[in-house]
């Protein structure tokens, strides 16, 4: 399946989303530091599938973790952006990948303890596709599904992310990621 069709699509919905959370009345900074601030944080294992160039197969496995929390640097002032830090891997179809990825998400109370986000993503991405290992810069698009009811946290992304190029390795991917994990 072809997801880079996709991409400018996801990349245009995140950025507008971000755009609306940005002008949004009282947006406040280094809300983290305020005595009454909550960062209400989650950590979930993740599991899903990946669609990469620069693989012999482009459908691998991925897994990895993911951490996230109200955004102590920014906020609204009901508390609807999250940031999201996680870390990936990919060891199959003759690549070994590791990305460490930040993502601060624009969300949407939906009812029922779910709620929908998205947002851009900055990563750090460790190749090896086994002629060379690179460390890439890539930069794209989440948007995700979760739902939270006592300590319980379910939740699903699909994300695209661009890398760089550096001597013949690069790893432009699609990722579409089921999460399961405890509120704190």
């Amino acid at each position: 399946m072809n997801f880079r069709r996709f991409a400018p699509a996801l990349l245009l919905a995140s950025l507008t989303l971000g755009a609306a959370a940005s002008h949004a009345e009282g947006l406040r900074f280094f809300p983290g530091a305020d005595a009454g601030f909550k960062f209400e944080p989650t950590l979930a294992i993740t599991a899903g599938v990946m669609d990469a160039s620069g693989a012999r197969d482009s459908s691998m496995t991925v897994y990895g973790l993911d951490f996230n929390m109200n955004c102590g640097l920014f906020q609204t002032p009901d508390n609807r952006i999250r940031t999201h830090v996680q870390f990936n891997r990919v060891d199959e179809s003759g690549v070994k990948s590791s990305a460490f990825e930040l993502s601060p998400r624009y969300t949407l109370p939906v009812g029922g303890g779910f709620s929908v986000g998205a947002g851009p993503v900055l990563a750090a991405v460790m190749v090896d596709n086994g002629n060379n290992d690179k460390t890439l810069f890539g930069y794209g698009a989440v948007a995700g599904l979760n739902f939270r009811s006592g300590p319980l946290y379910l939740g699903a992304d699909v994300r695209y992310l661009n890398t760089t190029e550096r001597d013949n390795v690069q790893f432009e991917n699609w990722a579409v990621l089921a999460k399961l994990g405890i509120n704190f």
